[in-house]
């Protein structure tokens, strides 16, 4: 289309087809400051979600532009919209990636950011417009993306924002734990299959030898399906009754293998290998960062390794830690202050404004709040690392009782019964697209063969916690391969079990190496689990409990037990059920450590 030029701001914008290193040519938008000089730093953000207004009709016409609503401006993977960019003196550059919406090419989620952002950056620095400094930004997909341009090392990139994503899509995410990630990647995948392009949908009907009818009879199926596989929420118990959720095998799931044929490459790659390598975008990353994530952020982890491992490797990071789940970060009181301009005016300006003065780390002591519209964010904490100073760990034995315990291993090995076929739903934790946050576990306590518990004695003062907590077992199985799920609870003294943490390991690939190994019946293997990381705060009275079992579904896919180290080919057939073990001997102690917080720090709203 002809330039446009908007006459609230006086910017010029125009659209262009940006051609990648192989000929695939992505959908782009530049969006130009009124005056004020030829050359601008520049500020670029990629997006699968599309860079053009949901209301347009045409997705190359730049004066329908994405934009967030007056009423929720922090809202979208797109970061404060072009308008604000150029009202601050920054040329803003949209781009749909690679076989979305109006870009060229096939979706392979994130499998070509890295090289299509390095080759953007590339058009960018060849451009009259650009001074050759420029930053990247994004939320969610749009921060997995701005990861992915960043670790390029492109010369003109000299700092990144990103919020609620992903740094290492698949070690972190789809498969924290080994463990495939399923709700997320089912829901989503379903959620996003309107938004393949044309050319995606082309190149995948050629591919299986169909016409564009048959395509789009697919679209409508898991539009379908997507709807079924949502409503399996309101089940009692949910999602375990669903024969949309309970299908087996995982690869070649209809309709969703068919519109995006690269989710059969995300879930067969179960240990790492060189195609989850390639998804670590924050291994080669060495720019100036400011990280945000949430306590119930399905992408915590991965945010708070990112600041960790950036921060190490080159300095000059900046990390955020707010209350609830993934999408609190879209409410505009989940902001103390918002450090975005400021933070690239910093690095792309030179502007000395203090972004970078006082400690690294702004947190939030509570990890969840549940009156969302009146929450005020007053009560930060700051801290010049994470975990902050004064966190010292604490091991509490998991006894044969089924008591917790600080002094010592103790007490005979307990035993459960794991059925694939009747699997422990996910009830709160990090999730996405279901139900997030410290939801009481009482209903999945009741069960069949949930698992085994432990609870320590109430607490005669507030105990806080702030850090990463670590589960250790001493296990054994009469099969070659279980998932160990670890969950720690806040158990209040009216009986509610509200969970606060979760994670899971798959015991077949429970050695670091990545080799799998087996169990055998007679064996006791040691085994971590990595619950993320929070802050809370139990109160007087309150009990510490841990909770073992061996599903949390849809949450992460079902082990069948069957020791194939490709669980995603298994079918119905290939299902054993488990008797697992937990150890508690002095030889073989089962523990969690948790970081008491000994000096809590002092509140800094304006940090």
């Amino acid at each position: 289309m002809a330039d446009y030029v908007d006459f609230e701001t006086g910017a010029r914008g125009f659209q262009r087809m940006v051609a990648m290193r192989d000929g695939v040519r992505l959908n782009t938008f530049v969006f130009l400051p009124a005056g004020g000089g030829s050359r601008w730093p520049v500020i670029l953000q990629r997006t699968p979600y599309g860079i053009a207004g949901a209301d347009a009709a045409d997705k190359f016409d730049c004066s329908k532009a994405w934009l967030p609503s007056a009423a929720e401006p922090m809202r979208g993977s797109i970061l404060r919209g072009w308008r604000n960019l150029v009202a601050h003196g920054y040329a803003a550059v949209y781009q749909d990636t690679r076989g979305r919406h109006g870009s060229e090419g096939e979706d392979r989620v994130y499998a070509d950011d890295a090289a299509d952002g390095n080759d953007t950056l590339e058009w960018i620095a060849r451009q009259s417009w650009t001074n050759q400094r420029v930053g990247v930004s994004g939320s969610s997909a749009g921060a997995t993306t701005a990861f992915a341009a960043a670790s390029t090392r492109h010369p003109s990139l000299r700092a990144f924002f990103a919020q609620a994503g992903a740094s290492s899509i698949y070690d972190d995410v789809v498969y924290e734990g080994q463990s495939i990630e399923m709700e997320r990647l089912w829901l989503w995948v379903a959620r996003n299959i309107p938004g393949l392009s044309a050319s995606h949908r082309e190149m995948v009907s050629e591919r299986f030898g169909i016409g564009a009818a048959e395509f789009q009879a697919t679209t409508a199926s898991a539009a379908a399906r997507y709807a079924r596989l949502d409503a399996a929420r309101e089940a009692d118990p949910p999602f375990v009754g669903s024969a949309d959720w309970m299908r087996l095998p995982l690869t070649q799931y209809p309709d969703f293998a068919t519109g995006q044929p690269f989710l059969d490459d995300i879930i067969t790659h179960p240990a790492p290998d060189a195609f989850r390598a390639a998804h670590n975008f924050r291994r080669t990353i060495n720019i100036p960062g400011f990280h945000i994530t949430t306590w119930f952020d399905i992408f915590q982890t991965s945010v708070m390794a990112a600041f960790a491992e950036i921060l190490a490797r080159a300095g000059n990071q900046k990390l955020w830690i707010g209350p609830n789940e993934h999408y609190f970060v879209y409410h505009n009181n989940f902001w103390r202050h918002d450090p975005y301009f400021a933070w690239f005016d910093y690095w792309l300006k030179g502007e000395q404004n203090g972004v970078m003065d006082g400690p690294a780390v702004s947190y939030s002591p509570r990890a969840w709040v549940e009156d969302r519209e009146s929450y005020a964010p007053n009560d930060w904490h700051t801290a010049e690392r994470w975990p902050p100073p004064g966190a010292l760990p604490c091991r509490l034995y998991l006894r044969g009782d089924g008591s917790l315990d600080a002094t010592a291993p103790n007490g005979p090995a307990r035993h459960y019964r794991y059925d694939p076929r009747r699997p422990i739903p996910s009830a709160g934790g990090r999730n996405m697209l279901i139900e997030a946050g410290p939801h009481d576990q009482r209903p999945v306590h009741a069960l069949p063969d949930y698992g085994l518990i432990y609870t320590g004695t109430p607490l005669r003062d507030p105990l806080t916690i702030a850090g990463n907590v670590r589960l250790t077992l001493h296990v054994q199985s009469d099969c070659p391969d279980t998932d160990f799920v670890g969950k720690l609870i806040d158990l209040h003294p009216d009986g509610r079990a509200m969970l606060l943490m979760d994670g899971i390991t798959r015991a077949l690939y429970r050695d670091p190496s990545g080799e799998p190994r087996p169990l055998t019946p007679d064996q006791v293997e040691r085994i971590t689990i990595d619950l993320g990381h929070i802050c809370h705060t139990f109160a007087a009275g309150h009990r510490l409990e841990i909770d073992v079992t061996s599903s949390n579904f849809p949450r992460r896919a079902r082990n069948t037990n069957s020791g194939h180290p490709i669980l995603a080919n298994d079918t119905e057939a290939d299902i054993r059920v488990a008797a697992n073990t937990i150890h508690h001997g002095e030889a073989t102690p089962s523990y969690v450590e948790i970081p008491v917080l000994r000096q809590i720090p002092q509140s800094n709203a304006n940090a």
